[in-house]
Protein backbone atom coordinates (compact mmCIF):
# COMPACT_ATOMS: atom_id res chain seq x y z
CA UNK A 1 0.00 0.00 0.00
CA UNK A 2 1.45 2.96 -1.31
CA UNK A 3 1.93 5.77 1.88
CA UNK A 4 1.84 9.45 0.90
CA UNK A 5 5.15 9.71 3.33
CA UNK A 6 6.97 8.98 0.00
CA UNK A 7 5.66 11.90 -1.63
CA UNK A 8 6.06 14.46 1.35
CA UNK A 9 9.28 16.80 2.04
CA UNK A 10 11.15 15.82 5.22
CA UNK A 11 9.56 18.55 7.58
CA UNK A 12 6.21 16.92 6.20
CA UNK A 13 6.77 13.81 7.16
CA UNK A 14 8.29 14.69 10.42
CA UNK A 15 5.23 16.69 11.15
CA UNK A 16 2.61 13.84 10.34
CA UNK A 17 4.78 11.64 12.79
CA UNK A 18 4.58 14.12 15.40
CA UNK A 19 0.69 14.19 14.89
CA UNK A 20 0.78 10.54 15.06
CA UNK A 21 2.86 10.47 18.48
CA UNK A 22 0.50 13.22 19.90
CA UNK A 23 -2.98 12.50 18.46
CA UNK A 24 -5.51 15.22 18.70
CA UNK A 25 -7.61 14.90 22.19
CA UNK A 26 -9.90 13.14 21.52
CA UNK A 27 -8.27 9.98 20.50
CA UNK A 28 -5.92 9.82 23.65
CA UNK A 29 -6.54 7.02 26.28
CA UNK A 30 -7.42 8.86 29.46
CA UNK A 31 -5.15 6.21 31.04
CA UNK A 32 -2.57 6.05 28.71
CA UNK A 33 -1.24 8.34 26.51
CA UNK A 34 1.49 6.64 25.17
CA UNK A 35 -1.65 4.46 23.52
CA UNK A 36 -3.64 6.54 21.27
CA UNK A 37 -7.55 5.47 21.18
CA UNK A 38 -11.08 6.78 19.86
CA UNK A 39 -12.41 7.09 23.99
CA UNK A 40 -15.70 8.79 22.13
CA UNK A 41 -17.76 8.85 19.08
CA UNK A 42 -20.16 11.34 20.03
CA UNK A 43 -21.33 14.05 17.77
CA UNK A 44 -19.27 16.43 19.68
CA UNK A 45 -16.22 14.28 18.34
CA UNK A 46 -17.19 13.72 15.28
CA UNK A 47 -17.45 17.93 14.64
CA UNK A 48 -14.23 18.13 16.32
CA UNK A 49 -12.06 15.53 13.68
CA UNK A 50 -14.18 16.96 10.64
CA UNK A 51 -12.78 20.38 11.60
CA UNK A 52 -9.70 19.68 12.67
CA UNK A 53 -9.19 17.74 9.23
CA UNK A 54 -11.42 19.95 6.70
CA UNK A 55 -8.81 22.36 5.22
CA UNK A 56 -6.18 20.17 6.09
CA UNK A 57 -6.31 17.16 3.49
CA UNK A 58 -7.15 16.45 0.49
CA UNK A 59 -10.43 14.00 -0.80
CA UNK A 60 -8.44 11.74 -2.71
CA UNK A 61 -5.12 11.01 -4.19
CA UNK A 62 -4.56 8.43 -7.32
CA UNK A 63 -7.71 6.31 -6.64
CA UNK A 64 -7.48 6.14 -2.73
CA UNK A 65 -10.57 8.57 -1.77
CA UNK A 66 -9.95 10.16 1.91
CA UNK A 67 -12.88 7.66 3.47
CA UNK A 68 -11.29 8.35 7.18
CA UNK A 69 -14.23 9.93 8.63
CA UNK A 70 -16.73 7.40 6.86
CA UNK A 71 -14.64 4.13 8.27
CA UNK A 72 -14.59 5.14 11.74
CA UNK A 73 -18.06 6.04 11.57
CA UNK A 74 -18.93 2.67 10.16
CA UNK A 75 -16.76 0.88 12.41
CA UNK A 76 -18.66 2.26 15.35
CA UNK A 77 -21.97 1.21 14.31
CA UNK A 78 -20.21 -1.99 13.55
CA UNK A 79 -19.33 -2.57 17.48
CA UNK A 80 -15.59 -1.66 17.12
CA UNK A 81 -14.24 -1.20 20.36
CA UNK A 82 -11.73 1.60 20.91
CA UNK A 83 -8.29 -0.49 20.57
CA UNK A 84 -10.02 -1.17 16.56
CA UNK A 85 -11.09 2.20 15.84
CA UNK A 86 -7.64 3.58 16.67
CA UNK A 87 -5.75 0.89 14.80
CA UNK A 88 -7.99 1.70 11.75
CA UNK A 89 -7.44 5.35 12.96
CA UNK A 90 -3.34 5.11 12.82
CA UNK A 91 -3.73 2.87 9.53
CA UNK A 92 -5.56 5.55 7.41
CA UNK A 93 -4.15 9.19 8.64
CA UNK A 94 -0.45 8.62 7.46
CA UNK A 95 -2.26 8.13 3.97
CA UNK A 96 -3.56 11.59 3.83
CA UNK A 97 -2.35 14.10 1.27
CA UNK A 98 -2.08 17.71 3.07
CA UNK A 99 -4.46 20.27 0.92
CA UNK A 100 -2.56 22.79 -1.12
CA UNK A 101 -4.49 25.84 -2.42
CA UNK A 102 -3.37 27.23 -6.29
CA UNK A 103 -5.30 30.82 -4.52
CA UNK A 104 -7.47 31.17 -7.85
CA UNK A 105 -10.56 32.71 -7.46
CA UNK A 106 -13.54 30.83 -7.74
CA UNK A 107 -16.55 32.65 -7.45
CA UNK A 108 -20.29 32.80 -8.75
CA UNK A 109 -19.76 33.70 -12.53
CA UNK A 110 -16.85 31.78 -12.66
CA UNK A 111 -17.19 28.07 -10.83
CA UNK A 112 -18.00 25.83 -13.75
CA UNK A 113 -14.75 27.13 -15.73
CA UNK A 114 -12.54 24.89 -13.53
CA UNK A 115 -14.22 21.98 -13.37
CA UNK A 116 -12.11 18.37 -13.57
CA UNK A 117 -8.94 19.99 -12.21
CA UNK A 118 -8.17 18.27 -9.29
CA UNK A 119 -5.56 20.27 -7.85
CA UNK A 120 -8.39 23.17 -7.70
CA UNK A 121 -10.05 21.43 -4.56
CA UNK A 122 -8.92 23.61 -1.87
CA UNK A 123 -9.65 26.53 -3.99
CA UNK A 124 -13.08 24.88 -4.65
CA UNK A 125 -13.67 23.87 -1.09
CA UNK A 126 -13.11 27.59 0.01
CA UNK A 127 -16.13 28.90 -2.68
CA UNK A 128 -18.29 26.45 -1.24
CA UNK A 129 -17.35 26.86 2.49
CA UNK A 130 -18.21 30.55 1.64
CA UNK A 131 -21.44 30.21 -0.59
CA UNK A 132 -22.50 27.53 3.02
CA UNK A 133 -22.50 30.71 5.03
CA UNK A 134 -24.15 32.82 2.27
CA UNK A 135 -27.27 30.18 1.57
CA UNK A 136 -27.57 27.39 4.23
CA UNK A 137 -26.94 23.99 2.89
CA UNK A 138 -30.56 23.41 1.58
CA UNK A 139 -30.06 25.93 -0.96
CA UNK A 140 -26.07 25.50 -1.54
CA UNK A 141 -27.43 21.59 -2.49
CA UNK A 142 -29.65 22.91 -5.20
CA UNK A 143 -28.13 25.58 -6.71
CA UNK A 144 -24.37 23.68 -6.73
CA UNK A 145 -25.80 19.83 -7.12
CA UNK A 146 -29.52 19.52 -7.85
CA UNK A 147 -29.41 22.39 -10.59
CA UNK A 148 -25.80 21.81 -11.77
CA UNK A 149 -23.83 20.12 -13.98
CA UNK A 150 -22.20 18.51 -11.23
CA UNK A 151 -25.40 16.02 -10.71
CA UNK A 152 -23.79 14.18 -14.17
CA UNK A 153 -20.11 14.10 -12.85
CA UNK A 154 -18.63 10.19 -13.30
CA UNK A 155 -15.62 11.46 -11.68
CA UNK A 156 -13.92 8.48 -8.95
CA UNK A 157 -16.38 6.43 -9.78
CA UNK A 158 -19.13 8.29 -7.47
CA UNK A 159 -17.05 8.14 -4.46
CA UNK A 160 -17.61 12.72 -4.40
CA UNK A 161 -21.68 11.47 -4.29
CA UNK A 162 -20.70 8.82 -1.64
CA UNK A 163 -19.41 11.59 0.93
CA UNK A 164 -21.87 14.33 -0.08
CA UNK A 165 -24.70 11.82 1.19
CA UNK A 166 -22.68 10.94 3.85
CA UNK A 167 -22.71 14.52 4.68
CA UNK A 168 -26.62 15.17 4.09
CA UNK A 169 -27.33 11.65 6.51
CA UNK A 170 -25.28 12.91 9.16
CA UNK A 171 -26.12 16.41 8.91
CA UNK A 172 -22.95 17.72 7.92
CA UNK A 173 -22.56 21.23 6.96
CA UNK A 174 -18.62 20.80 6.48
CA UNK A 175 -18.84 17.27 4.57
CA UNK A 176 -21.24 18.65 2.26
CA UNK A 177 -18.83 21.29 0.95
CA UNK A 178 -15.71 18.53 1.12
CA UNK A 179 -18.39 16.44 -0.99
CA UNK A 180 -18.96 19.77 -3.45
CA UNK A 181 -15.61 20.44 -3.72
CA UNK A 182 -14.37 16.75 -4.35
CA UNK A 183 -17.43 16.40 -7.49
CA UNK A 184 -15.65 19.70 -8.92
CA UNK A 185 -12.29 19.38 -8.91
CA UNK A 186 -12.92 15.34 -10.17
CA UNK A 187 -15.50 16.26 -12.14
CA UNK A 188 -15.98 14.14 -15.69
CA UNK A 189 -19.45 15.04 -17.84
CA UNK A 190 -21.63 12.36 -18.08
CA UNK A 191 -24.74 14.48 -19.67
CA UNK A 192 -25.02 13.03 -22.55
CA UNK A 193 -24.80 9.47 -21.71
CA UNK A 194 -27.69 10.17 -18.48
CA UNK A 195 -30.50 12.10 -20.30
CA UNK A 196 -32.96 9.87 -21.43
CA UNK A 197 -31.16 8.49 -24.34
CA UNK A 198 -32.57 9.65 -28.09
CA UNK A 199 -30.96 6.74 -30.34
CA UNK A 200 -33.17 5.77 -32.82
CA UNK A 201 -34.40 2.11 -33.85
CA UNK A 202 -32.60 2.50 -36.76
CA UNK A 203 -28.97 3.53 -35.09
CA UNK A 204 -29.88 0.71 -32.19
CA UNK A 205 -30.19 -1.59 -35.79
CA UNK A 206 -26.69 -0.52 -37.01
CA UNK A 207 -25.06 -1.91 -33.68
CA UNK A 208 -24.65 -6.01 -33.87
CA UNK A 209 -25.31 -7.79 -31.05
CA UNK A 210 -27.58 -4.98 -29.28
CA UNK A 211 -31.04 -5.15 -29.67
CA UNK A 212 -32.15 -5.96 -25.80
CA UNK A 213 -31.89 -8.04 -22.67
CA UNK A 214 -34.51 -9.26 -20.64
CA UNK A 215 -33.10 -8.40 -17.29
CA UNK A 216 -30.00 -5.73 -16.04
CA UNK A 217 -28.08 -8.30 -15.41
CA UNK A 218 -28.23 -9.90 -18.67
CA UNK A 219 -27.46 -6.44 -20.47
CA UNK A 220 -24.20 -6.27 -18.24
CA UNK A 221 -22.94 -9.54 -18.02
CA UNK A 222 -23.98 -11.54 -21.32
CA UNK A 223 -24.27 -8.63 -24.01
CA UNK A 224 -21.53 -6.59 -22.68
CA UNK A 225 -19.95 -8.90 -21.52
CA UNK A 226 -19.53 -10.57 -24.98
CA UNK A 227 -18.85 -7.69 -27.04
CA UNK A 228 -15.55 -7.86 -28.19
CA UNK A 229 -15.82 -4.44 -29.08
CA UNK A 230 -14.63 -3.48 -25.22
CA UNK A 231 -11.94 -5.67 -25.98
CA UNK A 232 -8.15 -5.08 -24.90
CA UNK A 233 -6.91 -2.85 -21.70
CA UNK A 234 -8.15 0.63 -21.07
CA UNK A 235 -5.24 2.83 -20.27
CA UNK A 236 -5.27 5.92 -18.62
CA UNK A 237 -2.43 7.35 -16.61
CA UNK A 238 -2.17 4.45 -14.51
CA UNK A 239 -5.64 5.79 -12.20
CA UNK A 240 -9.36 4.29 -12.76
CA UNK A 241 -10.15 8.23 -13.17
CA UNK A 242 -8.54 8.36 -16.19
CA UNK A 243 -9.31 4.87 -18.00
CA UNK A 244 -13.21 6.10 -17.15
CA UNK A 245 -11.84 9.43 -19.19
CA UNK A 246 -10.94 7.44 -22.28
CA UNK A 247 -13.30 4.67 -22.20
CA UNK A 248 -16.06 7.85 -22.66
CA UNK A 249 -13.88 9.16 -25.38
CA UNK A 250 -13.46 5.91 -27.37
CA UNK A 251 -16.40 4.47 -26.73
CA UNK A 252 -19.01 7.06 -26.33
CA UNK A 253 -21.20 5.75 -29.01
CA UNK A 254 -21.12 2.08 -28.06
CA UNK A 255 -21.72 2.79 -24.56
CA UNK A 256 -24.87 5.37 -26.04
CA UNK A 257 -26.12 2.27 -27.19
CA UNK A 258 -25.98 0.26 -24.58
CA UNK A 259 -27.15 2.99 -22.23
CA UNK A 260 -30.14 3.15 -24.43
CA UNK A 261 -30.79 -0.69 -23.88
CA UNK A 262 -31.03 0.28 -20.32
CA UNK A 263 -33.41 2.98 -20.69
CA UNK A 264 -35.82 0.59 -23.00
CA UNK A 265 -35.33 -1.83 -20.01
CA UNK A 266 -36.62 0.29 -17.19
CA UNK A 267 -39.50 2.03 -19.25
CA UNK A 268 -42.48 1.63 -17.11
CA UNK A 269 -40.78 1.30 -14.07
CA UNK A 270 -40.92 2.44 -10.18
CA UNK A 271 -38.15 4.55 -9.41
CA UNK A 272 -37.75 2.64 -6.14
CA UNK A 273 -37.74 -0.45 -7.99
CA UNK A 274 -34.60 0.70 -10.39
CA UNK A 275 -32.75 2.18 -7.38
CA UNK A 276 -33.00 -1.81 -5.69
CA UNK A 277 -31.94 -3.42 -8.89
CA UNK A 278 -28.99 -1.01 -8.82
CA UNK A 279 -28.23 -2.07 -5.23
CA UNK A 280 -28.81 -5.69 -5.87
CA UNK A 281 -26.33 -5.56 -8.99
CA UNK A 282 -23.58 -3.60 -7.20
CA UNK A 283 -24.13 -6.58 -4.50
CA UNK A 284 -23.59 -9.46 -6.60
CA UNK A 285 -20.49 -7.72 -8.18
CA UNK A 286 -18.62 -8.50 -4.73
CA UNK A 287 -18.46 -11.90 -5.48
CA UNK A 288 -18.57 -11.98 -9.03
CA UNK A 289 -15.39 -10.12 -9.05
CA UNK A 290 -13.25 -12.72 -7.78
CA UNK A 291 -11.18 -15.58 -8.62
CA UNK A 292 -9.36 -18.33 -6.12
CA UNK A 293 -5.50 -18.40 -6.98
CA UNK A 294 -3.57 -21.30 -5.50
CA UNK A 295 -6.76 -21.42 -2.50
CA UNK A 296 -6.52 -17.29 -2.07
CA UNK A 297 -9.45 -15.25 -3.00
CA UNK A 298 -8.23 -12.59 -5.45
CA UNK A 299 -11.13 -9.52 -5.46
CA UNK A 300 -11.43 -6.30 -7.83
CA UNK A 301 -10.13 -3.19 -5.88
CA UNK A 302 -13.04 -1.66 -7.99
CA UNK A 303 -15.85 -4.00 -8.83
CA UNK A 304 -15.60 -5.95 -5.06
CA UNK A 305 -14.36 -3.17 -3.17
CA UNK A 306 -17.83 -1.98 -2.45
CA UNK A 307 -17.90 1.28 -3.99
CA UNK A 308 -20.73 0.59 -6.46
CA UNK A 309 -22.80 -0.48 -3.51
CA UNK A 310 -22.02 2.56 -1.14
CA UNK A 311 -22.70 4.97 -4.66
CA UNK A 312 -26.23 3.16 -5.14
CA UNK A 313 -27.20 3.57 -1.69
CA UNK A 314 -26.06 7.28 -1.70
CA UNK A 315 -27.89 8.11 -4.62
CA UNK A 316 -31.13 6.74 -2.85
CA UNK A 317 -30.47 9.76 -0.50
CA UNK A 318 -29.58 12.30 -3.02
CA UNK A 319 -33.10 11.14 -4.33
CA UNK A 320 -34.92 11.47 -0.86
CA UNK A 321 -33.66 15.23 -0.43
CA UNK A 322 -34.22 15.78 -4.07
CA UNK A 323 -36.11 18.99 -4.76
CA UNK A 324 -38.97 18.09 -7.23
CA UNK A 325 -37.20 17.49 -10.27
CA UNK A 326 -38.29 14.22 -12.09
CA UNK A 327 -35.33 14.37 -14.40
CA UNK A 328 -33.33 14.64 -11.54
CA UNK A 329 -33.96 11.18 -10.51
CA UNK A 330 -33.85 9.63 -13.57
CA UNK A 331 -30.49 11.13 -14.42
CA UNK A 332 -28.87 10.37 -11.25
CA UNK A 333 -30.80 6.29 -11.31
CA UNK A 334 -29.10 6.32 -15.02
CA UNK A 335 -25.73 7.96 -13.41
CA UNK A 336 -25.62 4.46 -11.03
CA UNK A 337 -26.02 2.32 -14.16
CA UNK A 338 -23.13 3.80 -16.49
CA UNK A 339 -20.87 4.37 -13.59
CA UNK A 340 -21.59 0.39 -12.88
CA UNK A 341 -21.19 -0.57 -17.01
CA UNK A 342 -18.38 1.51 -17.10
CA UNK A 343 -16.45 -0.07 -14.35
CA UNK A 344 -17.23 -3.08 -15.47
CA UNK A 345 -15.80 -2.92 -18.88
CA UNK A 346 -12.51 -1.02 -17.09
CA UNK A 347 -11.86 -3.95 -15.19
CA UNK A 348 -11.74 -6.17 -17.66
CA UNK A 349 -15.60 -7.48 -17.82
CA UNK A 350 -14.89 -10.84 -15.93
CA UNK A 351 -17.49 -13.75 -16.30
CA UNK A 352 -19.86 -14.35 -12.78
CA UNK A 353 -17.73 -16.11 -10.25
CA UNK A 354 -18.96 -19.13 -8.79
CA UNK A 355 -18.27 -18.67 -5.15
CA UNK A 356 -19.32 -21.78 -3.00
CA UNK A 357 -22.21 -20.21 -0.91
CA UNK A 358 -22.40 -21.81 2.25
CA UNK A 359 -25.92 -23.20 3.06
CA UNK A 360 -28.31 -21.44 5.31
CA UNK A 361 -28.63 -24.55 7.30
CA UNK A 362 -24.59 -25.13 7.82
CA UNK A 363 -23.70 -24.13 11.35
CA UNK A 364 -20.43 -23.07 9.22
CA UNK A 365 -22.28 -20.13 8.02
CA UNK A 366 -21.98 -16.78 10.38
CA UNK A 367 -24.63 -14.54 11.32
CA UNK A 368 -25.02 -10.90 10.81
CA UNK A 369 -22.90 -9.60 13.97
CA UNK A 370 -20.13 -12.43 13.20
CA UNK A 371 -19.45 -11.07 10.16
CA UNK A 372 -19.24 -7.77 11.57
CA UNK A 373 -16.54 -8.84 14.62
CA UNK A 374 -14.78 -10.65 11.56
CA UNK A 375 -13.95 -7.76 9.12
CA UNK A 376 -13.63 -5.10 11.88
CA UNK A 377 -10.76 -7.48 13.69
CA UNK A 378 -8.96 -7.68 10.11
CA UNK A 379 -8.80 -4.27 10.06
CA UNK A 380 -9.45 -4.09 6.45
CA UNK A 381 -10.80 -0.56 5.51
CA UNK A 382 -12.27 -1.12 2.13
CA UNK A 383 -14.02 -4.35 4.06
CA UNK A 384 -15.38 -2.64 6.70
CA UNK A 385 -17.07 0.31 4.59
CA UNK A 386 -18.72 -2.75 2.51
CA UNK A 387 -19.57 -4.44 5.42
CA UNK A 388 -21.66 -1.02 6.52
CA UNK A 389 -22.97 -0.93 3.58
CA UNK A 390 -24.23 -4.47 3.20
CA UNK A 391 -25.74 -3.83 6.34
CA UNK A 392 -27.74 -0.69 5.16
CA UNK A 393 -28.86 -2.65 2.03
CA UNK A 394 -30.13 -5.53 3.89
CA UNK A 395 -32.45 -3.21 5.59
CA UNK A 396 -33.81 -1.63 2.17
CA UNK A 397 -33.92 -4.95 -0.47
CA UNK A 398 -36.23 -7.75 0.92
CA UNK A 399 -33.36 -10.47 -0.03
CA UNK A 400 -31.80 -10.65 3.56
CA UNK A 401 -30.04 -14.23 1.43
CA UNK A 402 -28.22 -12.12 -0.84
CA UNK A 403 -26.28 -9.88 1.73
CA UNK A 404 -25.66 -12.21 4.60
CA UNK A 405 -24.36 -14.75 2.26
CA UNK A 406 -21.69 -11.61 0.29
CA UNK A 407 -21.19 -10.87 4.52
CA UNK A 408 -20.04 -14.12 4.74
CA UNK A 409 -17.83 -14.60 1.76
CA UNK A 410 -16.01 -10.67 2.46
CA UNK A 411 -15.76 -12.58 6.40
CA UNK A 412 -13.80 -15.49 4.62
CA UNK A 413 -11.97 -13.11 1.80
CA UNK A 414 -10.51 -10.84 5.24
CA UNK A 415 -8.64 -13.40 6.28
CA UNK A 416 -6.39 -14.01 3.62
CA UNK A 417 -7.47 -12.65 0.54
CA UNK A 418 -6.09 -9.79 -1.26
CA UNK A 419 -7.58 -6.89 -3.54
CA UNK A 420 -6.19 -6.40 -7.57
CA UNK A 421 -6.38 -3.40 -8.71
CA UNK A 422 -5.40 -4.15 -12.50
CA UNK A 423 -8.46 -5.60 -12.86
CA UNK A 424 -10.03 -9.21 -12.31
CA UNK A 425 -11.44 -9.75 -15.89
CA UNK A 426 -7.56 -8.72 -17.27
CA UNK A 427 -6.40 -12.02 -15.37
Amino acid sequence: MTSTGYFLSQQQQQQQQQQQQNPPYYLQNDNDNSTPVIISTSRRMLLDMIQEHHSSFVMEYRDRPNTLIRTLVGLHELGANDDQLAQVYNQLYPELMPLKRNYIVINQNNWQEYLGYSGYYGDYLAFFDNQLEQLGMDQLLERYFYLSPLQYSLGSQLQPLVHLAFGIEQHLPLVVTQGLAYLASTFLDASELCEESSTSEEQQGQQPNVTSAATNDELLFDLVGADQRFGGKIDGRNTFHSSIKVLLKSKGDLLKTYMAVWHKNITQQQQQSLVDQLVVMATRLITYSNHINQGQIELDWFLGGGQLLSSALAIQTLINHCPSIPSVVSSLVNLQFLATLCTYIVQGRPSRAHYEITPLSSPQRLDWADCASTIVQSGDPKAILTMHSLKRASYCIDDNDLHINTANFLATFVQDGIWIKGGIGWW
